[in-house]
């Protein structure tokens, strides 16, 4: 299922669970594993802005140097050397390397490069770094956060195809050896059917997409899967689920929420997810 990893590390801040998974995963798919270290632009154009006004080009041209090679270092005695530790002791072989960039920039030509199929991250709440990456890239993203368990929580809905989350969320469950559970929210915010291809239809009446969702529920009982159906806000009733169950992953599908009860704009749902959720989450993209 995830035979070649991506670990982007930014410089900004170093999450060494996300080290930690990606051996576990490692392990339970014979996955490579490709780490980049990428110093974050950002922090020299702040440079630029903080520095004296009095100084040089050439002083602040200097700065800049001396504050990449710092974090050259940090590559180097930090993120590889834990790197080493955790996975050459478990025999797994790594590619690593440093890249000066923009993360999400640096990350989506990584995958022009090289087939991934998956991408396991951190998530930093107090982080500059604006996770573009979790609206614009095609393959999964896994982003970890710490905790314990062996349950998985998938979550379909209205606003999804209920495709690949499905599919996805059985396969990891019977590899991993966790529990499944699946719950089918039918969102009473935003009350469209999405179709296999990700569109959206016209405002349908509630009842009509409960009915869909009460189908979707037997079939997956059917199949020995626990699920549930629910209706309320799509954000909210995910992480009570999440609360309720403790699960190591929570696992969300291309919701496409538009809207709100107030008929405004929904803006980084998958970044609300992420800031909001205390369980790892893999977004199936």
């Amino acid at each position: 299922m995830f035979k070649n990893i991506l670990v982007p590390v930014s410089s900004e801040f170093h999450p060494k669970e996300v080290l930690e998974r990606s051996v576990f995963l490692a392990e339970k798919f014979r996955s490579s594993i490709t780490i980049i270290y990428i110093i974050e632009e950002k922090m020299l154009h702040q440079t630029d802005r903080l520095s004296d006004t009095v100084r040089t080009y050439y002083d602040r041209g200097k700065i800049k140097r001396e504050i990449v090679r710092e974090q050259m270092r940090a590559a180097d005695s930090i993120i590889f050397e834990d790197a080493k530790l955790f996975f050459r002791k478990k025999g797994i072989s790594f590619d690593a390397k440093i890249v000066k960039g923009e993360y999400s920039d640096v990350v989506k030509q990584e995958l022009t490069e090289k087939n991934y199929d998956l991408i396991v991250m951190g998530f930093e709440k107090g982080s500059i770094l604006h996770y573009r990456l979790l609206d614009e890239v095609k393959i999964p993203i896994w982003v970890e956060a710490e905790g314990e368990g062996h349950s998985i929580l998938a979550i379909c809905s209205n606003l999804a195809p209920n495709k690949k989350v499905p599919e996805i969320s059985v396969g990891l469950a019977q590899i991993l050896k966790w529990d499944l559970h699946m719950l089918y929210i039918v969102d009473i915010q935003d009350s469209v059917e999405v179709d296999e291809k990700g569109v959206r239809s016209n405002r349908k009446p509630l009842n009509d997409l409960i009915l869909k969702g009460e189908k979707f529920v037997e079939d997956m009982r059917r199949r020995g899967i626990k699920a549930q159906l629910i209706t309320g806000v799509l954000e909210k009733e995910t992480i009570k689920a999440a609360d309720a169950i403790k699960p190591n992953l929570v696992i969300v599908g291309r919701e496409q929420k538009k809207k709100t009860i107030l008929g405004l704009p929904v803006k980084h749902f998958k970044k609300k997810m992420a800031e909001k959720s205390r369980y790892s989450i893999l977004f199936i993209n």
